[in-house]
Formats: C-alpha cells, sequence, structure tokens
C-alpha cells in the first residue's frame, strides 16, 4: 500500500472511485445500451421460426361484366361485396437462410457484449490513472510545500546572518530569488493538481472524497511471454474483432441461402358475400405446401464479392488487433521495468542528497561552504524527491495497466459492466440450435 495523502476525514478508495467511474460515465452507458439493443434485435429473428398468420377483410362496390361465368341476374351490376378471411404460413425450409441470419445476428450481439467489456477495460483504466494521477499531485504539492517552507527557513537564518555582518548582502538576495523560484514551483503543481482534481471528476462522476490511498496491483504476470499469453487468450477486443469475422461469414451464406429454393406451409380460409360479381355467399378454404425459387437474379456475383471482400476486411483487423495488443503488452512489460527501476535509483538518490543537504548546512553554519551550494543542494533534493515520487506513480500504474491489458482490471475491482444477462454466449448457443438464443432473458432498467 503506497502511503496515505493527508486530508479530510472520509476518504475514497481506488476500488471505490473505479466501481462510481464504471456505473456512470456515459460513454460507457451508451456502450451497454448499443449491447442491449442489439441483443434485443438478434431476439427479434424468433418471428421467423413462428407460423405467420394474416388476418384480412375487405367491403366495397364492385361490378363485373362476365357473361360467360356469371347469371344474366348477376352480371354487369353493382353490387355490396364483403370478405373477411385468414392465412397462415409455417417455413419448412429455405436453404438455411433463417440459421445464419441468427448466427450472424448472434455474433453481432456477442461483438456489441464484447465491445462494451472492452470498453469499461478502457475506462476502468483512466479512473486507476486519475485517481493515481491526483494522488501524485498531491504528494508534490506536499514536497512543493515543504521545498518551499526549507527555502524560507534558510532565507531568515541568511538575513540574520547578512544583519550580523557575516555573510554579503548578495547572499541575501541569492536567497530571496530561490525563495521566489520555489513559490512560482508551488503554483505550477497546484494549477497541474487543479487540472488533475478536474480530470477525476470528469472521469470519475463526482469530486475527489478525502485523502487517496493507491494499493498495489496483484497478482501480475512473472514473465513477459506469460503476459502476452495472458493477454490473447483473455482480450475482449480481439474475441470482438472474432465475433465480426464470424459474422460476415455468416452474412455470406445468408446470400448462398436466397439461391436455394423457399418451403412453406399454408393454410387459409375465408367467407364473404356477393364476392366475384356473384349473388349469395362465399366460403373457401384452402392447405398445403408452397415453393419459391428465384432460379435466375441479377446482382448475386457481385454480393458474394462483396461478402468476401467484408470477411478479409474482419480478418486484417483481427490481426491487425493482435498485433496491437503485442505491442501493448510489450510496452507495458517494459514501463513496469523501467519504472521500478527508476523508483531504485530515485530512492538511493534522495537518500544520498538528504546527507548532502545535511552535510553542506553543517559546512555553511561553519563558514566552509558557500550559500550557493547549500541552495544549490536543497534544489537537487527537490528535484530528486520530485522524481521519486512521480516514479512511485508510475511503477503503480503500470501494474494496473498490466492486468488492462489482460482484460482483467474491471473483474478486478469486483465490477462486471456487461450486466446478468450480457454474457457473450449467444453465437455459441445458437450453432447449438438456433431457437436456444430465443430464450435470453433481459430484464428491464430498474
Amino acid at each position: 500500500m503506497w502511503a496515505v495523502a493527508t486530508g479530510p476525514v472520509a476518504s475514497e478508495s481506488l476500488r471505490e472511485a473505479v466501481r462510481n467511474a464504471l456505473a456512470t460515465y456515459p460513454d460507457l452507458a451508451s456502450a451497454r445500451a448499443e449491447a442491449t439493443a442489439s441483443v434485443y434485435e438478434m431476439l427479434e429473428l424468433e418471428r421467423d421460426f413462428l407460423p405467420t398468420v394474416r388476418l384480412y377483410g375487405d367491403a366495397g362496390a364492385e361490378r363485373v361484366d362476365d357473361p360467360s361465368s356469371l347469371s344474366v341476374s348477376d352480371n354487369d351490376n353493382t353490387k355490396f361485396r364483403r370478405q373477411l378471411g385468414v392465412e397462415a404460413e409455417f417455413v419448412l425450409f429455405d436453404g438455411y437462410r433463417r440459421a445464419n441470419a441468427v448466427y450472424a445476428n448472434a455474433a453481432r450481439a456477442d461483438g456489441s457484449i464484447l465491445r462494451l467489456l472492452d470498453a469499461s477495460e478502457t475506462l476502468a483504466l483512466n479512473a486507476t490513472e486519475v485517481y493515481i494521477d491526483v494522488y501524485r499531485h498531491l504528494l508534490l504539492q506536499a514536497s512543493a510545500s515543504r521545498n518551499l517552507e526549507a527555502h524560507r527557513v534558510l532565507g531568515q537564518r541568511v538575513s540574520d546572518l547578512v544583519e550580523g555582518g557575516r555573510l554579503p548582502v548578495s547572499d541575501q538576495l541569492q536567497a530571496m530569488d530561490r525563495i521566489r523560484a520555489a513559490e512560482i514551483a508551488l503554483v505550477e503543481v497546484r494549477q497541474a493538481g487543479r487540472d488533475a482534481e478536474a480530470r477525476y471528476e470528469r472521469i470519475v462522476g463526482h469530486k475527489r472524497n478525502g485523502p487517496l490511498a493507491v494499493p498495489s496491483a496483484s497478482p501480475l504476470p512473472r514473465s513477459l511471454a506469460a503476459l502476452i499469453d495472458t493477454a490473447q487468450r483473455n482480450s475482449f477486443r480481439i474475441q470482438a474483432a472474432t465475433t465480426e469475422v464470424n459474422r460476415t461469414a455468416y452474412q455470406k451464406r445468408i446470400g448462398m441461402a436466397d439461391q436455394k429454393p423457399r418451403v412453406s406451409f399454408n393454410y387459409g380460409m375465408s367467407i364473404g358475400e356477393d364476392i366475384g360479381g356473384a349473388s349469395g355467399s362465399q366460403k373457401d378454404a384452402y392447405i398445403g405446401l408452397r415453393m419459391d425459387w428465384i432460379i435466375s437474379q441479377g446482382g448475386r456475383v457481385a454480393r458474394e464479392r462483396a461478402l468476401i471482400e467484408r470477411n478479409s476486411k474482419a480478418l486484417s483487423e483481427r490481426h491487425m488487433a493482435i498485433r496491437e495488443l503485442r505491442e501493448m503488452a510489450e510496452r507495458t512489460w517494459n514501463s513496469y521495468l523501467s519504472n521500478a527501476e527508476t523508483v531504485r535509483i530515485t530512492t538511493s538518490q534522495l537518500d544520498t542528497i538528504d546527507q548532502l543537504v545535511d552535510q553542506y548546512d553543517s559546512e555553511f553554519e561553519a563558514g566552509t561552504r558557500t550559500l550557493i551550494d547549500l541552495l544549490d543542494a536543497e534544489r537537487s533534493r527537490f528535484s530528486a524527491e520530485f522524481a521519486q515520487i512521480s516514479a512511485q506513480a508510475s511503477l503503480a500504474f503500470s501494474g494496473y495497466r498490466m492486468l488492462a491489458a489482460q482484460s482483467r482490471l474491471a473483474a478486478h475491482f469486483g465490477v462486471d459492466p456487461r450486466g446478468e444477462a450480457l454474457v457473450a454466449d449467444l453465437e455459441q448457443r445458437a450453432l447449438v440450435k438456433p431457437t436456444a438464443v430465443f430464450n435470453t432473458q433481459i430484464p428491464p432498467l430498474r
């Protein structure tokens, strides 16, 4: 656990900040709505597996001139016709068009859910970054305040020595110049801190509540190879890209299904009065099979080639996602090692400079060390402490970035941003049985 910054009694942990960001950030709410909508659009396809029932009716004036079929009294006379009927159709075979439509939409829904998860990882990492950044600036402000106080104390000592005639006025002016520089440094750090607080409020969703603390991320992979392996297996982005590859393949099969016959079972009945110019009641009923087959249709070759290119594009984007993930994993690993080494070096450096400042202070009192030497040592101590704080923050962030590279960061904070119903297994369920996915229940918003 990295030290806690001083502040009010109330506090907000990193876990609480990340969870609040994931619960309130508008972009993530938009991605969640998109994922839910894509599942509902897939559920719409249940209509294609159920009978279609159509009720129809009409009424109006009708005049028929057909002496070969109508009696003399009915022929060429205007009558008020009315009819009511019902038709039902159940598709028996369509070249697997319906099944592939379900596969394609299930893959699309899975992709939306996986993109939601990938967005949640990015947001969790952003929330972690702003949290650590605010914490870093709190420590930097404390360091800058200590630096200013040390210069003011030294400046007062110099003033006393000048009044006593032990130091020239030029030393007092040098001390005043360094005090002003320390004041400017504090102003700049405070401004950067306020900017960090503003970013914190935008990402997390509210202003910082009290002091902060940064625990170390764990568990972390023991080698770069282990990091890359886990990252590739778990990556939501790669999984989403894979679903897009599959979706375009299913779209191609839908086009191929359009070249096959469509067979359906049909039933209908109607009842009417004065239909077709004939007086009296009329009842009709039918039941049987119907086949529709479009033997030839323009544009099929172009459509097939377009779908092949779409699939090729999806494959290329998946390969690109894999390359970018490997690069991110390697850079994250390199950054972690570099930051760990920097923390070790700056910690040792700061310890050495602390001893140097104490030694220079004693020598300055004894008159064997100039004021400029002591002022330079104080400036070096502030610079070393500044570097150490930044390196510690970078090291802490590198650990969490390593979790994000493995798509494990949101889960690390105990968050499942999908919601209980949005599980990215719709494509696999559909492949077992297309109608199985229609059992998916999405609870209403509460």
